[in-house]
């Protein structure tokens, strides 16, 4: 799957969200948005994307590698160059490693500047490119 766009709403703190992404590589992802409230000043908190493999239901030798890129995507419509928000990450998912996450301050993402956020609509768009290849499943010996 590649490409799939995500819209993500009503940045608030109270609400996360979750999206199911179609199977790819043999297993089903999800994107998450949550809030991280931990600081008393709302500029330093942030709001993460978490990209979640179901690979809990894949068996404890089950494997698949992996690549994406998260975008936070410019809201601005006038066609200006944008600071829009991107990074890549490349990893080998199994049952103990099956997510990635990607985290942005609101202080950066609510910058008009930079036009992350739309305000008039009150969302971030964030884009993700994930590439997968098969995943495996390695045979054990019995003993």
């Amino acid at each position: 799957m590649r490409g799939k766009t995500f819209v993500y709403g009503q940045i608030n703190g109270n609400t996360n969200k979750s999206y199911v992404m179609a199977d790819s590589g043999g297993v089903a992802w999800k994107m998450v948005a949550q809030m991280n409230t931990r600081y008393e000043d709302i500029a330093d908190n942030e709001m993460c994307f978490y990209l979640q493999c179901d690979a809990l239901k894949k068996g404890r030798n089950w494997s698949c590698e992996c690549s994406a890129y998260f975008r936070i995507v410019s809201q601005k419509c006038d066609g200006a160059e944008t600071g829009t928000d991107e990074i890549h990450f490349s990893n080998i998912f199994d049952t103990s490693e099956y997510h990635f996450n990607y985290c942005i301050t609101f202080a950066k993402l609510m910058d008009e500047n930079n036009g992350l956020w739309d305000k008039s609509e009150d969302k971030v768009t964030l884009a993700i490119d994930l590439m997968v290849k098969e995943a495996k499943t390695e045979k054990t010996e019995q003993n």
